[in-house]
């Protein structure tokens, strides 16, 4: 699992089967992460968590519209240790989603549709995720430009001191999932990140974003990308967190070979400030990639 944002590899060891039949492609899989021990040339396995589901895919389906695809999976997940604002616990979870994605006539959308159960210690889990990134491109204009948008959900814990939990688990997310400064984790937020892309060459490819980001329940906190607490929602009311500017430049150099440059700006917003330090983050990456 390449997590490029924070410079760190996750590795998982476990088994999958694959049966492909018509259009549909159905993937079962059983893993556990590996423990990351340093000093040792093999790491070993995390014993206190485990993935196992199933996960479907049908590229064709006649009875959606023409260019959409369609995902249906179950993911199950055990950790013992599951550690959230309202404390540390026990945590088994399941996972049923549903993703469409596709492209047609200049425009292009991947919505995904997500609900969680199970339990948390001696509680209840019940949380859920919408998320979306829908665009048009011009491919008949100057420098074929693509306007998209990326409105995301997840639900946070409305109450930390009982003992349900409303938050979200993401399931081992990449690291730089709203952006390459990896600050954020996608629990307890809701965000709107608009863009625009062109490409003044065939091998040139320009984005400038913006990502507004807030809290959804505000007794809830924020998470980082590996899921770990950053703040507590205590001492604020606040549901603005920040808002981030990033420029993001690919030169396709060869057929094997591409350049990357990246700056983001990250401003700090009113949680932030209420409950502690709040400088702004710039972020810079230079990257040049061989694929052989």
């Amino acid at each position: 699992d390449v997590r490029e944002g924070p410079n760190v590899r996750r590795k998982f060891d476990g088994g999958r089967a694959r049966l492909s039949f018509g259009d549909w492609r159905v993937d079962a899989l059983a893993v556990r992460p590996a423990r990351i021990e340093p000093g040792r040339f093999d790491d070993g396995i995390d014993h206190d968590q485990a993935l196992w589901g199933v996960y479907a895919v049908d590229t064709q389906p006649e009875w959606l519209p023409a260019g959409t695809s369609l995902d249906l999976y179950y993911l199950g997940y055990a950790n013992d240790a599951g550690s959230f604002a309202q404390g540390t616990a026990r945590e088994r979870r399941h996972t049923v989603g549903t993703r469409l994605w596709g492209a047609q006539s200049g425009w292009d959308w991947n919505w995904e549709f997500i609900y969680q159960f199970g339990s948390f210690g001696s509680g209840d889990i019940a949380a859920w995720s919408v998320a979306s990134d829908t665009g048009h491109t011009w491919r008949d204009l100057p420098w074929t430009p693509r306007v998209g948008l990326s409105a995301n959900v997840a639900s946070g814990d409305d109450d930390p001191d009982d003992s349900d939990l409303g938050t979200f688990n993401p399931l081992f997310p990449r690291g730089n999932y709203f952006s390459e400064v990896a600050l954020l984790g996608p629990r307890n937020f809701f965000n709107l990140h608009p863009g625009v892309t062109v490409e003044p060459a065939d091998d040139l490819s320009l984005t400038l974003d913006v990502d507004f980001y807030w809290r959804l329940e505000r007794d809830d906190g924020i998470y980082g990308p590996g899921d770990g607490l950053l703040r507590a929602g205590t001492g604020s009311d606040a549901r603005h967190v920040g808002t981030e500017l990033s420029f993001n430049a690919t030169w396709q150099i060869a057929a094997d070979l591409s350049a990357t440059a990246i700056y983001a700006h990250f401003i700090p917003g009113a949680f932030i400030r209420e409950t502690g330090r709040s400088d702004s983050v710039d972020f810079v990456e230079l990257t040049l990639r061989a694929q052989f």
